[in-house]
Order: structure tokens, then C-alpha cells, then sequence
């Protein structure tokens, strides 16, 4: 698995684990509250309604109602509001709580604060011929006893008395409310809505009150208009339905108004009230999660560590630190790509200390020569002679030729060996180069002939290009025996440039040719030292030809003879050459 896919599954783990969890705990949350909800709602719903229809029958008005809702919401826990029958919002704990009005039931409870007629009148209905009193009947007493021969004892006497009193009980506890400052409500919900004490307490109020209901006759006629419309209108007579009919109807002349309740649970959530479950299941997903992660998380650090560790290794100096490499993606691929950077660094390594020592090894020869003669000149063993000067002036020679060829081979490896290119005929290069070196091979005994017929030109540094070719002719002059020959061909072939030097001398083995462009390498030591070579030509010609964007091949047969080639790119005709 790659490490960008390792990194995907990981995300995607923890994300799904936390939508999860997340998804869970809200459902159980939502679950738990709704029902909680519902069942606050059943246990106190008729707490609830009896408290609100007190409330408004011992008024007789819903000023003052909110403080009710918000003591109910507080205690119960339930988003309690009240509504008009046309739907105004008369009362909303939410909002009296300072919170958003959350949601509530679609069906409402009905709440009714009108008194209800005392059942004993009902049961005495009676007769219906007593119903015919009524319409000759006045309430002269309110609550003293009533006079039988007015009202005969009869229901609707009675009902209508009934009425009355509440009609008066409110007038009164309003009356003293205003004396004392004191809360105006009827402290029972039964007739005659006054107590004793109530009665004591103010006898002018009650005087007034009564005086005020009785002076207005208008609701007695309506109460026996509707009382008997309603008898007319049945095939047979009901008479109790009628009169809680008129009951009704004339006490909501002075009673509040009936409202609908509508019941919801709250929209704030404890999490103290998710309940031990909720909270284990939070608890193991949250350690599920961690785990996973954690694990998931080693896995994919474990090949940085790796890397890490083994980069700290290696710049420690231990060169020789490797990785695993294990699968095909990208980790696996920087594994390959840090144990290949490690084994360049091994071998650039390697090569240095080849290097110095290949370098103190060509130069203690002719310093150990210098110094001997030296030491023989100051002794007086060794007399001073034209020869020796000479011998000791070709070691000074061959020496600062190492030391150049040396500064030129660190600077084409560091890539600052300079290149100043233009179009030119490697042909006439290498013709003249060829009769540069003609008499040093004449002296050698070995005959060096040009090939190069037609102008093939190639961008490139004229210099450094002869550099090249001279090297290759020094080491072909230098390893061919007198009456040996060499041939220079330059022609083109495959669409490159190809210089081609060619000789008859003592070949290269099979096993060496891998080495013939490394530092300080020889076929033959013993000849390279008689003829003063450095070791490092065919490695600066190789550096050359690279850094020209061309090839050097070489090939070989001992005792027979070896040809280098070099290839280099030729010069399109629209670089404005002269073909």
C-alpha cells in the first residue's frame, strides 16, 4: 500500500470513526431526551393543566400567567406555551427563559378555566315543570340562604345563583386587592369561591360586589333565553345538558378565556444525562478511535523512522547503512532512492581515499627521486652532471603535469571547468591534432595517419576537444611498440559525430577495460613510468566528452591492437555551419 493511500485509510478511518461516534451519541442523546420528553410530559401533564385552569378560574384573567409557565417549565423540565384559540402565542417558558423557542407537539390540550356547576344541582334537575319558576324568579341574596318561595329550590334558580356568586367572589377579591396590594384570586375553586374569612375580611367589598352583580339583570335573561331555547330545540327533554349548557355560557361573560397548551421537551441536552451507557460507549469509541489511529500511525511512521535512523547513520559515517525496501510505493521507492544515494556516497568515498592515495603514491616516486639525488649532490656521493640535472628536471616536470591534470579534473567533476563552445570541424580538429603529435610518433617508430575527408562540425570548446583528442593520441603512441600505427577516422554516422583513434599496440585485457577511465589506471606501470604519463588523461577525456553531451566507447584485443570512439552530437544546418 503507498504511503498517500496509507495517509487516505488513515483519514478516512478516524473521520468515519468520529462521524460515527459522533452520529451515535446524537441519536442515543435524541432518543433519550424525546423520551424523557414524553414521558415528563405524560407524569406532569395534568399538573400541568390543573395548575394553569386554577390559575385562570381564581383570576379570571391570564395577566400574570408567565410566572406560572416559567415555575412549571423550571420544575418539570418541559418547554411549556399557551395559545389563543386564534393561535397568538400567549405565554412561552423558552422565551421567558431567555432561550430560542424550541419545538412542541402538533396536538394541543385544552385548558378551560371556567368554574364547573356543582354536581348537586344537576342531580336535582327534577321535574321539568319546575323550570317554569325561573322565568318569575329575582336573586335578591347572593350568598345568604335562598328564599324557597322565589326559588323554589329549581336547577336553574340555582345555577344562575351559582353564577352569581363567582361573578361577585371576583369583584370582591379585586376590590380588596386594590386595598391591601395583595394578590386578587379566589383561594377555592368550588361556590361559593369565598371563604368565611374572605367574607370577614372585608365586608364593604363583599357589600359592593354583591350590589354590582345583582343591579345587572341582562346575563339572568340571557342565561334563561339560552336555557330554554336549548329545551326547545329536543325532541326530548335533557334538561341537565341544558343547563350546564347555560351555565357555561353565562359564566364565560366573566371568566378568562379558554387557551391551548402545547407541551415539548427542551432544546439544551446535559451530557450528564446521557447516562452511564451513553458515556461507556462514548469512552470506548473515543479509546477504539485512539487505538486505531495510534496503530494505523505506527505503521505508516515505521519506514520514516527507518529513514530516519539510517540517515543519521550514515551521516555519522557509517556508509555502509542500508533500509529495507519492501512493496512498490512511495516509501518503498525513497528506501530504493536512499540506499542508492548511500551507495554513491560510499563509492565517492571510496574513490577519494583512492584518490589520495593513488595521488601519494604517483608523487612519492619522483619526490623520493628528487630527494635521493639531492641528498647524493649535498653529501658529494653523486657528482653533479648535465644529465642528472636533466634527469631531475624531467621528475619536476612530470610531477606539476599531475598536479594540472589534477586541478583540471576537479574542477570538470565540481562542474566548473569552463566551456566556451562554437560551431567547429571536428575533421580539421583532428588533422590537426594529427600532425601536432606526427613527429612524436615519428620518434617513437609508429606512423599516425588522418582520415577525415569532409567537414563534420559539432558545437563545442575548440580547446578542450584537442585536449581530448591529444590525450587519446599520447596513449595510443605511448602503448605501440615501433612499426605500430595509428589511424584518426572522423566521419558521421547515425546522425552523431564520430572521432574514432585506432591502434596497433599492445591491447587491454577484458577484465581491465571496465577501469580504463579511472584515476592513475595502467595497463602497463612499468611503461607508463618510462614515458612520464600522469594517469589521468583518458579520465579527463571522458569528463570532457560528457560534459559536450557526447560518449567515449572503447574496445580492445591484446597483443592486436585498441580503438576509442567518441560520439558526439552534430550540428544541425540551421545553426548556420558551413557544410
Amino acid at each position: 500500500m503507498s504511503f498517500r493511500l496509507r495517509l487516505f485509510v488513515l483519514v478516512m478511518l478516524v473521520a468515519v470513526t468520529a462521524i460515527g461516534a459522533t452520529a451515535w451519541l446524537t441519536l442515543s442523546l435524541t432518543q433519550r431526551e424525546v423520551t424523557r420528553s414524553r414521558e415528563a410530559q405524560v407524569r406532569h401533564q395534568t399538573e400541568i393543566i390543573d395548575t394553569i385552569q386554577s390559575y385562570g378560574l381564581r383570576h379570571g384573567h391570564w395577566p400574570g400567567v408567565d410566572v406560572v409557565v416559567a415555575a412549571l417549565a423550571e420544575r418539570t423540565e418541559l418547554h411549556i406555551q399557551l395559545r389563543t384559540d386564534d393561535g397568538q402565542v400567549l405565554a412561552d417558558s423558552d422565551t421567558l427563559q431567555n432561550r430560542p423557542s424550541g419545538g412542541v407537539r402538533g396536538s394541543s390540550l385544552a385548558i378551560d378555566p371556567r368554574p364547573l356547576l356543582d354536581t348537586k344541582i344537576i342531580n336535582t334537575a327534577g321535574d321539568p315543570k319546575v323550570y317554569g319558576y325561573l322565568a318569575k324568579a329575582r336573586l335578591t341574596d347572593i350568598y345568604g340562604p335562598a328564599p324557597t318561595d322565589v326559588l323554589n329550590g329549581s336547577a336553574p334558580a340555582l345555577a344562575a345563583r351559582q353564577v352569581a356568586q363567582y361573578r361577585a367572589a371576583l369583584v370582591m377579591v379585586r376590590c380588596h386587592g386594590q386595598k391591601t396590594k395583595t394578590d386578587p384570586a379566589l383561594l377555592t375553586d368550588d361556590a361559593p369561591y369565598l371563604t368565611a374569612a374572605q367574607m370577614r375580611a372585608d365586608p364593604a367589598c363583599l357589600r359592593q360586589a354583591t350590589a354590582k352583580v345583582l343591579a345587572d339583570t341582562s346575563w339572568q335573561v340571557d342565561v334563561n333565553a339560552a336555557f330554554y331555547a336549548c329545551i326547545a330545540k329536543r325532541a326530548e327533554f335533557q334538561g341537565d345538558f341544558c343547563l350546564q349548557t347555560g351555565f357555561t355560557n353565562a359564566v364565560a361573560t366573566t371568566s378568562a378565556e379558554p387557551l391551548q397548551l402545547y407541551l415539548g421537551g427542551r432544546d439544551e441536552t446535559d451530557l450528564s444525562e446521557l447516562g452511564r451507557p451513553a458515556l461507556y460507549g462514548a469512552a470506548g469509541l473515543l479509546v477504539l478511535a485512539t487505538l486505531g489511529t495510534a496503530l494505523i500511525a505506527r505503521q505508516v511512521s515505521r519506514p520514516v523512522r527507518r529513514l530516519t535512523a539510517a540517515s543519521r547513520e550514515l551521516a555519522g559515517g557509517h556508509l555502509d547503512t542500508r533500509v529495507p525496501t519492501r512493496g512498490g510505493g512511495e516509501l518503498a521507492r525513497l528506501s530504493q532512492s536512499f540506499n542508492a544515494m548511500a551507495e554513491a556516497v560510499q563509492r565517492s568515498e571510496e574513490r577519494q581515499r583512492r584518490l589520495i592515495a593513488d595521488v601519494a603514491h604517483e608523487m612519492r616516486t619522483p619526490l623520493s627521486n628528487l630527494r635521493g639525488y639531492l641528498e647524493g649532490l649535498s653529501d658529494g656521493i653523486v657528482e653533479p652532471s648535465r644529465e642528472l640535472f636533466a634527469s631531475l628536471h624531467e621528475e619536476t616536470l612530470l610531477q606539476r603535469r599531475i598536479l594540472d591534470d589534477l586541478q583540471v579534473l576537479a574542477l570538470a567533476e565540481a562542474g566548473d571547468l569552463g566551456y566556451t563552445k562554437a560551431p567547429l570541424d571536428l575533421a580539421d580538429l583532428a588533422s590537426t591534432s594529427a600532425t601536432a603529435h606526427r613527429a612524436v610518433a615519428a620518434e617513437a617508430g609508429v606512423t599516425l595517419t588522418a582520415d577525415a575527408p569532409a567537414p563534420v562540425w559539432v558545437d563545442g570548446d575548440g580547446d578542450r576537444l584537442r585536449q581530448v583528442i591529444g590525450n587519446l593520441l599520447s596513449n595510443a603512441i605511448r602503448y605501440t611498440d615501433r612499426g605500430g600505427q595509428i589511424l584518426v577516422r572522423v566521419f558521421v554516422a547515425g546522425g552523431v559525430a564520430i572521432l574514432a583513434v585506432q591502434d596497433t599496440g599492445v591491447g587491454i585485457d577484458a577484465g581491465d577495460l571496465a577501469r580504463v577511465f579511472d584515476r592513475f589506471w595502467r595497463a602497463d606501470p612499468a611503461r607508463q613510468r618510462a614515458t612520464g604519463g600522469t594517469g589521468l588523461g583518458l579520465t579527463i577525456a571522458h569528463r570532457i566528452v560528457t560534459d559536450h553531451g557526447g560518449s567515449v566507447e572503447v574496445v580492445s584485443r591484446p597483443h592486436v591492437g585498441t580503438t576509442f570512439t567518441v560520439r558526439l552530437p552534430l550540428l544541425p544546418p540551421s545553426s548556420g555551419a558551413m557544410f
